[in-house]
């Protein structure tokens, strides 16, 4: 402020020294040049001021990869969160199954409930090694789209069985044996490996039909 006083002191100064109607002195066209280099160098200083104080707020603000990130689930914590709810979706069919079950059988008298231990097996030599060979222990030849069980000795060939959730709740024949399936224990059969293996080891209320 002080400047710009100086600046129309001087001007004040000169409007008295020069004559009536005269043209300005160089003296005045220098101060106002002063005053507008004076007015420019303010303004550049004003811009790298904000300049600097933006600078400085990025420089205190966290980069991205200093922030930490969401741990994701491990690949053994997703599996196991997917058998999960693959086990309660299966109790929840199984349920259903039963009841469909004793729905179709509950006026026949015939049929009595046996609870057996399910595995699954299918025709491959995994399966039934030297065995593999089309044959059932009935000498049945395997066909596409056959259904059946294998069961103990204690069960007759032709015996029919519905086996919760194979078979959609139908009656299936015991046409084959296993050299571990002993008591109450059934192996359902599957063309497919991969199928039997999915199948798994279940614990099920079988209905036997009584010959």
């Amino acid at each position: 402020m002080r400047f710009f006083g100086k600046v129309r002191q001087l001007a004040q100064q000169e409007k008295t020294l020069r004559p009536h109607g005269g043209q300005p002195y160089l003296f005045g066209v220098a101060a106002w040049a002063a005053a507008g280099v004076f007015l420019l160098v303010l303004g550049c200083c004003m811009t790298l001021a904000i300049a600097d104080g933006t600078l400085y707020l990025r420089a205190m603000m966290p980069y991205e990869e200093d922030v930490p990130a969401a741990e994701e689930p491990t690949e053994t914590e997703a599996e196991t969160a997917s058998n999960a709810a693959e086990q309660r979706l299966l109790e929840w069919l199984y349920q259903n199954d039963q009841d469909a079950v004793y729905e179709v059988v509950k006026n026949d008298q015939r049929w009595r409930v046996v609870q057996m231990r399910v595995t699954a097996y299918c025709p491959c030599s995994i399966c039934c090694g030297k065995f593999a060979d089309g044959l059932t222990a009935c000498n049945h030849r395997i066909r596409p789209g056959d259904v059946f069980v294998a069961a103990d000795k204690m069960y007759q060939f032709g015996t029919e069985m519905i086996i919760p959730g194979y078979n959609d709740n139908r009656p299936v024949k015991v046409l084959d044996r296993g050299r571990v399936i002993k008591g109450n224990r059934l192996d359902v059969f599957f063309h497919s490996h991969a199928v039997a293996k999915k199948w798994g080891t279940r614990t099920l209320d079988v209905l036997v039909r009584e010959n």
